[in-house]
């Protein structure tokens, strides 16, 4: 057996309990289909026509969710120009059933805990709609025809829904390269160079396939948001995205034998993360490194020492008032690996991702101060107060007779080089004379703690902003996806099917 079907039959499992579903595989361009427009009363005895599988190998679709839980709707219009045909179908395909209209606007109702399909004079087509296994999808002849407005935005293939709570969850039933169309200008710049959209489109599928059933509990495969992968549907693609995701079809990247956590975000700061030192599997492909070919992209935050006593305590953490935060530990390339915050009555200690949900920053390239980082116009240099915090500014660390600062104020000042700090978002350099050369992460005790950095995102994986930067320097979208990804090779879908 091959390896990745292991995961496929879970989700087909999952499909099969969460709608009662069946298919049944045609050969490809041997099946034909009545227009729907054209069937009247169907023969009771007969079996609906099969549609073919749109794809070499098994053409497999994905459920994603667009409005569920606490985003439940009322009601659900859905509008297709080609009309619509009702079809049963699973993780592998689809068939048609002996259910037809030949309405073009279609309204879904909740109604008795059933999600109840009605078409444009108002009546009843069926009655248990996803609870029962149906799904309404684009008649249109030409899978790259098959659009389909729901509430008002167009995806493509098809929709379905469910009851929970006398609510409905909407969920689009899409083949997978139409959902990686959907995904990639929205998680990368429809301008970048064509081979980060190659890499981006290869991580994009990637990630897909390793986490279908990831929110399964909502019967769904994934979210359309950052917790999964952004996806708008059709308004979301644009030529440059179709050609890399074309470019790339059935492409995925593997690692000895199996299909990779794709990881991904948009700058690194400087240097990319261990998975394990964000979260809590070690995998062998994302290593933390010094990143080559990364962008500057600078932020600041500041908070009293009451607003962290008072995170603190949100977080059950009983330290008493906080009179101290510290960085006590770092990684090799300079990524923040521990924040320790000193109370009255204790201590807390943060690593791993908790140190960004409670400082409420954007990566772990960042440091602690009790004077105000500023940034120049250009991003060069300047900062505030008697201990000088000079972010961007091109030093190495040379010794400094006599150093001239620009205040806040906007007053020219003489200071000690001792007193300087200057960093470029990934290491600080020190000047001789000071405490030490590299980081120097000494206890804040301020009223005001300042915390400035360079980056956005976990850490971990391809920073898509570098991958730009390297596709714009001649690499192509393999040598991208190796350099952030260690040891691995981009295979084909097929054979994980």
């Amino acid at each position: 057996m091959k390896r990745f079907t292991k995961v496929l039959c879970v989700a087909l499992v999952f499909g099969l309990l969460f709608a009662g579903l069946v298919f049944a595989e045609g050969e490809e361009g041997e099946a034909e289909t009545e227009d729907p427009a054209s069937q009247t009363e169907p023969a009771e005895e007969e079996s609906p026509p099969e549609r073919e599988l749109r794809s070499d190998y098994d053409s497999t679709y994905l459920w994603i969710g667009l409005k569920y839980g606490s985003d439940a709707v009322d009601k659900i219009t859905l509008k297709s120009t080609d009309g619509f045909l009702i079809v049963k179908g699973n993780n592998k395909g689809w068939k048609e059933t002996d259910v037809t209209t030949d309405s073009k606007t279609l309204t879904i109702v909740p109604s008795g805990g059933y999600a109840t399909l009605v078409d444009e004079s108002g009546d009843t087509i069926l009655g248990s709609m996803g609870n029962g296994g149906y799904i309404v999808m684009s008649a249109a002849e030409d899978p790259e025809d098959r659009l389909i407005t729901i509430n008002g935005s167009r995806y493509r293939d098809g929709a379905t829904a469910t009851v929970t709570n006398g609510k409905l969850n909407v969920t689009n039933v899409i083949e997978i390269e139409h959902y990686v169309r959907g995904v990639v200008a929205n998680e990368m710049g429809y301008t970048y160079p064509i081979e980060a959209l190659k890499a981006q489109a290869i991580a994009a599928r990637s990630y897909a396939f390793r986490n279908i059933n990831k929110h399964k509990n909502y019967g769904i495969d994934l979210c359309t948001t950052q917790d999964c992968q952004v996806y708008r549907g059709y308004v979301s693609e644009h030529d440059s995205t179709d050609d890399a995701c074309s470019q790339t079809e059935g492409k995925v990247l593997t690692y000895d034998g199996k299909i990779v956590e794709a990881y991904y975000y948009a700058y690194s700061g400087g240097a990319t993360l261990n998975s394990e030192d964000v979260w809590v599997n070690a995998l062998d492909y994302c290593r933390g490194k010094v990143d080559e070919y990364y962008s500057d992209y600078k932020w600041a935050v500041h908070y009293t020492m009451d607003e962290l006593t008072e995170e603190m305590e949100s977080r059950g953490k009983d330290i008493g008032d906080v009179v101290s935060v510290q960085v006590t530990n770092r990684h090799n390339t300079g990524a923040v690996a521990e924040v320790t915050f000193v109370g009255t009555k204790g201590t807390a200690k943060f690593t791993k991702s908790t140190i960004l949900s409670v400082l409420g920053l954007k990566s772990f390239m960042f440091a602690i101060n009790d004077s105000q980082f500023v940034w120049s116009k250009d991003g060069q240099a300047i900062v505030t107060d008697a201990k000088v915090n000079v972010l961007g500014a091109n030093s190495t660390g040379e010794d400094l007779s006599t150093v001239y600062v620009i205040g806040a104020d906007g007053d020219v000042a003489k200071s000690a080089a001792s007193d300087i700090r200057i960093t470029n978002g990934t290491m600080v350099a020190m000047p001789e004379g000071s405490v030490s050369a590299g980081w120097r992460d000494d206890p804040v005790r301020s009223d005001v703690v300042y915390i400035a950095g360079s980056g956005w995102g976990h850490g971990v994986g391809m920073p898509q902003t570098s991958a730009r930067n390297m596709a714009d320097l001649g690499f192509d979208c393999e040598a991208i996806l190796q350099y952030y990804y260690e040891g691995t090779e981009i295979g084909d879908l097929a054979d994980f099917q």
